[in-house]
Order: C-alpha cells, then sequence, then structure tokens
C-alpha cells in the first residue's frame, strides 16, 4: 500500500489490519474523491489475498504472486470493483468483441447515477460463493452513497450476517448521506485532502496533462479529481483575461454552448475565486477588510445555488465577477 501517497494513517492502520488476518466483514472508505480510496481499497484486497508468507506477515502484497499479478490486471476472481463502469458493462447486451460495444459502453455509462438494487443482487449472489482461493472475497462498492434504497436494505441486510472470509468496502465521498444503519455496521477509514505538492507529484506520476500545474495543485481542494476540475476554471478565467475591466463578459462568454457543461465549468470557476478570496482573507491586514470578504464568500455561495437551478450559468458567473469589482483578487 506505498503506492497510496499522502494517506499514511489510513494506510498504517489497513496494513495492521491486513497483517493480523482479521479483518472486519465491512469498511467505509470515506472523504473527498481523488485522494486514493480506490486504489487503498484495492491494494488493501490485493495484500489479502497475497499468497507470499512474508507479504501475509507484514500486510503488503507481494506484487509478484500469481494472486496479485491477477489483482492488477483487474481479473482476480475474488476482487470485484462495483462502479458505474462495472453497472453499465452488466446492462450491455452486446458481446465485447462487437463493434458497437464502445459505443453502447459510453452512452450507457453517461446514464448512471445510482447503484441500482439489480447490481447489488447480482454482488449478493456471488458474495454467497466460496471464493476460488484461501483468501477473501472482496466486493469495494464505489459511488456508495448512491444506492437506492432498495439497494441499500438488501446490502444492510447481508451486512448484519457477512459469510465468511467476505469482505464489503464502500467508497464515499458524501459519509452522512447514506443510512445510519449501514454507517454502524461498517469500520469507518478516513482519507483526508492531500498536500499540494503530493496533488502535484501524483499528476506527474500519472501523466496527467495540466495547463496549470502549480496553480490546479493549489486550488485543487486536495485531489487529482480536483486539481483537473480546477485546471480548466483556472484555464478560461486566464484565457479571458481574469482582473481587466472586461473579464466579466468574456469569462462568461468563454463557458461552454453546452449548458450542462457550463453549468459544470461555471461551478468550477466560482469553486476556484471562492478558495482565493479564502487565501485573500487570511492575509487581510484588519477585521474590517476580513469582514469584506466573509460578504463575498456569502454571496458565491448563492451564486453556486442559482447555478443549479433554472438559472443561465454564464450570467450568474458574469454577476459574480462583476461583484468582486474593486476586491484586487487574483490567483
Amino acid at each position: 500500500m506505498t503506492t497510496v501517497l499522502g494517506q499514511s494513517k489510513a494506510v498504517s492502520y489497513l496494513t495492521r489490519v491486513a497483517a493480523s488476518r482479521r479483518p472486519a466483514g465491512a469498511f467505509l472508505f470515506f472523504g473527498p474523491d481523488g485522494v486514493g480510496k480506490k486504489l487503498a481499497a484495492l491494494e488493501f484486497a490485493k495484500a489479502l489475498n497475497c499468497q507470499s508468507d512474508m507479504s501475509r506477515q507484514s500486510g503488503v502484497a507481494c506484487g509478484e504472486c500469481p494472486s496479485c499479478r491477477a489483482a492488477e490486471k483487474s481479473i482476480h476472481p475474488d476482487i470485484t470493483l462495483v462502479d458505474f463502469l462495472y453497472q453499465a458493462r452488466q446492462e450491455i447486451k452486446k458481446d465485447v468483441s462487437d463493434s458497437k460495444y464502445e459505443e453502447e459502453l459510453e452512452k450507457e455509462l453517461a446514464k448512471q447515477q445510482h447503484i441500482s438494487i439489480k447490481t447489488v443482487r447480482g454482488v449478493l449472489s456471488r458474495a454467497q460463493q466460496k471464493s476460488s482461493q484461501d483468501g477473501w472475497k472482496v466486493f469495494i462498492i464505489d459511488h456508495a452513497q448512491t444506492l437506492q434504497a432498495a439497494a441499500a436494505n438488501a446490502l444492510l441486510k447481508f451486512l448484519e450476517e457477512p459469510p465468511a472470509r467476505t469482505i464489503f468496502i464502500l467508497l464515499t465521498n458524501k459519509r452522512f448521506a447514506m443510512l445510519r444503519t449501514i454507517l454502524s455496521r461498517c469500520q469507518p477509514v478516513a482519507f483526508g485532502p492531500l498536500s499540494s505538492e503530493t496533488v502535484l507529484q501524483l499528476a506527474r506520476e500519472h501523466q496527467i496533462a495540466l495547463d496549470n500545474p502549480e496553480l490546479a495543485a493549489r486550488y485543487s481542494g486536495g485531489s487529482i479529481a480536483g486539481a483537473i476540475t480546477a485546471d480548466k476554471a483556472i484555464t478560461i478565467l486566464q484565457e479571458n483575461e481574469f482582473g481587466s475591466p472586461s473579464a466579466s463578459m468574456a469569462v462568461a462568454g468563454g463557458l461552454s454552448h453546452t449548458l450542462v457543461t457550463a453549468r459544470q465549468e461555471a461551478h468550477a470557476v466560482l469553486d476556484v475565486l471562492m478558495q482565493a478570496l479564502h487565501q485573500k482573507w487570511v492575509s487581510a491586514p484588519d477585521a474590517a477588510s476580513q469582514q469584506k470578504i466573509v460578504t463575498l464568500l456569502k454571496r458565491f455561495e448563492t451564486y453556486k445555488r442559482s447555478i443549479t437551478r433554472n438559472v443561465s450559468p454564464a450570467l450568474v458567473l458574469e454577476t459574480a465577477l462583476m461583484s468582486l469589482d474593486g476586491t484586487d483578487l487574483s490567483l
């Protein structure tokens, strides 16, 4: 699990659990998107199923045995990642070799918003089967906060009496959006925001192309996903001369012509500007200056809520930028 950067506390705990060979039946990995929850879950599952005696004692997968190699290729029979891609694949009727398979998969993936009862029933059916090796059957459910009510209740009944050597790992960025009864049956493992340095390091290691890597890392909110979103927002601001007298109209006009995308872009721009305002608040010379910034931040929260309603994102963003007049805000 050394590949999971910036999460030393969670990694240390999971390593001890893997070495003890006495894991709980269910875990909840919670924290922002893009901070390593999924990678940690996969590494934990790999460590539990590692066939090396030394690795079993240390709690760290060897990466070389047949089990580890299968896990790294995502073909391990006892490690299942249940996410929107997994669910979309279950809905495709065509064979993988069909020329239209990828096209249909992309369309189906775009529809995914919830983990369905159909998917959970299929997973629970597999969970009752014996493991193919002398290890654990591990089911990793991403976007666990999107479980439909019936799906959550079906899973809950299973978590109350999980089969032997079967583990469920739920991943979520919204811990308290989930059923309390499910939360009470899971061992919680917290994943915090990453440092800007770690975000930048991960972006370089994974060859993620960022136009403004340092700025994107600074405004990422502590995650790779946040860095990618922030980078797009910063590019929109820079290309439309943020800070100039005409910036409000230019930035708003630089949004996508597609409504859904324009809302996402406007939301991301507001997030970056709010972080810049917060940094300005920290360095403000007096209480009066801080109070002006607090007032602006409250307005920006209102602007963000407006974007989700039937209001033009370009109009909302233009209004928000005009409200910064005289603030001397820079990225």
